[in-house]
């Protein structure tokens, strides 16, 4: 796990543990982020099913930096990620991968 911090970073550090948990068919990634509005976090989906969380912001007239990579779990689907952060709170949502069900072929 990438770990980038300043010294306030300490202070925060565990409200920023995350939590995934499935909610209405869906995976949800949670993590407290108080003082950070959106503009201040950087997100990204790597191919190998890696979220990388990245934020700055100012706390107490000192500037705030942090890194995170959380492992995506194998059964959401990426592509359908959908990220809000309101009230300090980072809510990420992934939609489950569909079964594969064969398709049939008609011949002609």
């Amino acid at each position: 796990m990438l770990d980038i911090a300043t010294p306030l970073f300490n202070e925060i550090q565990h409200s920023l543990d995350p939590v995934f948990i499935e909610e209405n068919g869906n995976y949800v990634f949670e993590v407290e982020m108080p003082g950070f509005a959106k503009e201040d976090v950087k997100v990204n989906i790597e191919a190998a099913g890696h979220l990388n969380l990245q934020g700055n912001t100012t706390r107490r007239g000192k500037e705030v930096k942090f890194g995170q990579t959380y492992h995506i779990p194998d059964k959401a689907d990426p592509a359908t990620a959908d990220a809000s952060l309101e009230n300090g709170i980072f809510r990420l949502i992934f939609k489950k991968k569909s079964k594969h069900k064969p398709k049939e072929i008609k011949i002609k």
